[in-house]
């Protein structure tokens, strides 16, 4: 019974946009990240776009392969390779997208196997999802990296395509499981960097989910070039990324709050 289970398992498969090895900023030691195809925002400063659908996708003009189905055991025979960093660092695998929960049946057949594996796994979620369908899966996380963009719900809707109660609700919920929680800000000048914002954000932090820490995602322009690349009209024109003043003024207000924040 368990053989066939596990055969079942590895038939599995879902959309993938890529396979990174030897990740050192997406959890502790030497990871593998799997990106998975499918996001339900649009943040105005993604950095991936590419991941936005779930249908296989080559780039316009390439030929390179951007988004491509693939089974669980690919991926396992993949990592099996790997765990030997693995087991040296303290890494392991880290899921993440797009937004990786929206394969929900895909994830959760990867989540089950690495387990069986005994596989330390991490998740960097937008947190927009159903906690009914997906909490099962967040629970067996040894780690999990949750975006908070903007606190004001209208904003957020505006810069991402919905709204964000959803979202801090599940941040809540997270909170409870006894899992590292890290918070990650993206952080745009002019956009989520104001004052009145990051106050909130850290009131919301020290008041809600007081044993997260904070990890500040400075903006950057590589998302440019994708959007190009696939036809796509970008809303980035006029961003920057944050001087080292405004890296360090925003990380001021989360440590004068008591949180642990760290700024790359």
């Amino acid at each position: 019974m368990f053989e066939e289970k596990e055969k079942k398992t590895q038939e599995v498969q879902g959309v993938v946009v890529q396979l990174q090895h030897f990740s050192l900023h997406d959890g502790d030691g030497i990871r593998t990240t799997l990106f998975l195809a499918g996001c339900p925002l649009r943040c105005r400063w993604c950095a991936n776009p590419e991941s936005w659908e779930q249908t296989p996708l080559k780039a316009p003009g390439t030929g390179k392969i951007l988004r491509r189905w693939m089974q669980v055991e690919e991926i396992l025979s993949e990592v099996r390779r790997q765990m030997i960093f693995y087991r040296a660092s303290g890494g392991g695998v880290t899921y993440s997208g797009g937004e990786p929960t929206v394969q929900l049946g895909f994830l959760r057949s990867l989540v089950d196997a690495m387990s069986h594996l005994g596989i330390h796994q991490a998740m960097e979620t937008c947190g927009f999802f159903s906690w009914e369908a997906a909490g099962d899966i967040l629970q067996k996380m040894d780690a999990i990296f949750v975006d908070v963009k903007v606190m004001d719900p209208l904003a957020h809707k505006e810069l991402t395509g919905v709204d964000n109660r959803l979202i801090l609700a599940n941040i809540k919920k997270m909170s409870r499981l006894n899992i590292p929680l890290v918070i990650r800000i993206p952080l745009i000048p002019d956009v989520n960097d104001h004052e009145e914002n990051l106050k909130a954000l850290a009131d919301f932090i020290r008041n809600q989910v007081p044993e997260s820490s904070v990890e500040l995602l400075p903006y950057h322009t590589l998302g440019l070039e994708k959007h190009k690349q696939l036809g796509l009209q970008s809303p980035q024109y006029g961003y920057r990324p944050p001087t080292h003043d405004e890296r360090k003024r925003s990380a001021a207000i989360f440590e004068k709050a008591g949180i642990s924040v760290i700024c790359y």
